[in-house]
């Protein structure tokens, strides 16, 4: 049958919410994999939260194919049945789903924390929200047995309790953990070696958890609906706070890690103004994202003396006299000196990180490669051509 009653608006949100969390979900997946290429324990989960909210809505989409959203009593009791039994599927993904988005959230603050105390409370947090989101989900499906007779009258059964006080357990937990991960990252982001912008963008996008909730509260004040009879059209808001609220904790999750991207990017496009400036007599490096002329690559000659016979210190029979032992090097030769701060993909994840962790995040490599290529003249009094080139490699 066609969708009706609040069925349309419900959908509609929910699969907005599912294809604005995808987009992060992709961008994050080519961020951490083929960017960065360090695909963690906390990216496979976020990916795994994706696809909870994907079957949420497929699951959902089909209930309200059967009369989700209308008035139980306006349905065919065949209809009303498999309507309910299709939304409970898709709860049974959004309970765990929320679970999911915040240990995924968790995983990634493990990154960045250094101190004990902050690895155990993290560890805490998520693992407490996991273990009372799998407990409500089984739960759910075992208050009465057969499972059936829960939303199938003709179904006789035995009811041994009831699932409220427990979806009310879980929903103070989630709000609790929202909140926790909004305001936790605000005790030791300020003191980590990283760049102020890299600070700002994770501290406001993990404070968007406020939203979450939020939501998580108004979605706790909906749990009424599942215990009454009119079980397709009261559980609505149910249905999209649950959706919203795993949305917003996925979105906060993916956004500090897009920072890698949002670096290549920006830095397209600043590469053709970095070149147009070079041909203007300057030799630029790209800056990491931004179309300033900040990281300036000087060539200098080590030396220009000239030896007795005129050729000049390129021009001699093999005896450097004016070379400078301490690089290593023989002969004139020209070495190209680096100014600025050699940028990470992800200085997110700060100099602790980098020290202490290198096995669960980003690692820096540098290679510098100096090669010095020595022409003998072809005519007398020509001078010889030294090049050099340097490689830099992140």
């Amino acid at each position: 049958m066609a969708m009706g009653g609040k069925a349309p608006e419900a959908m509609a949100i929910m699969w907005t919410l599912t294809a604005v969390t995808w987009i992060f979900v992709v961008l994050r997946t080519y961020t951490r994999a083929l960017i960065v290429r360090q695909f963690g324990a906390d990216d496979y989960v976020f990916v795994l939260s994706g696809f909870m909210l994907l079957f949420y809505s497929i699951f959902l989409q089909v209930s309200a194919g059967y009369g989700f959203g209308q008035p139980v009593l306006a349905l065919e009791l065949d209809d009303a049945v498999r309507a309910v039994e299709w939304e409970m599927i898709g709860q049974t993904f959004a309970v765990i789903g929320m679970a999911t988005a915040k240990v995924s959230l968790g995983l990634f603050l493990l990154r960045i924390v250094v101190e004990a105390w902050q690895k155990v409370v993290l560890w805490i947090a998520s693992g407490a929200t996991l273990v009372v989101s799998v407990i409500v989900a089984v739960l759910f499906w075992t208050q009465c047995l057969p499972p059936r007779a829960l939303y199938d009258p003709r179904v006789k059964g035995t009811c041994s309790f009831g699932i409220a006080p427990f979806s009310l357990l879980l929903g103070v937990t989630c709000i609790v953990a929202d909140f926790f991960f909004a305001a936790f990252p605000l005790v030791f982001i300020w003191k980590l070696n990283m760049k102020q912008k890299e600070k700002i963008t994770i501290a406001a996008s993990l404070s968007l958890g406020v939203i979450a909730g939020a939501a998580g509260i108004v979605r706790t004040v909906s749990l009424s609906g599942i215990a009454s009879m009119n079980y397709t059209e009261d559980t609505v808001p149910l249905i999209i706070w649950s959706a919203v609220e795993l949305a917003v904790t996925m979105i906060c999750a993916g956004i500090p890690v897009l920072r890698p991207l949002y670096r290549r990017v920006t830095g397209a496009f600043s590469t053709a103004a970095s070149k147009s400036a070079s041909s203007n007599g300057g030799y630029y490096k790209h800056g990491a994202g931004n179309d300033t002329r900040s990281t300036n690559i000087n060539l200098q000659d080590l030396s220009s003396s000239k030896d007795e016979g005129g050729a000049g210190g390129r021009g001699g029979k093999g005896d450097f006299s004016d070379a400078n032992p301490k690089l290593g090097l023989r002969g004139t030769t020209t070495v190209t000196y680096i100014k600025g701060d050699n940028h990470s993909d992800e200085e997110i994840l700060g100099w602790e990180f980098r020290q202490g962790q290198r096995e669960n995040g980003i690692q820096i490599r540098e290679h510098v490669d100096v090669r010095v290529e020595r022409k003998e003249s072809r005519s007398r009094g020509q001078d010889q051509r030294d090049k050099a080139s340097v490689e830099e490699m992140v």
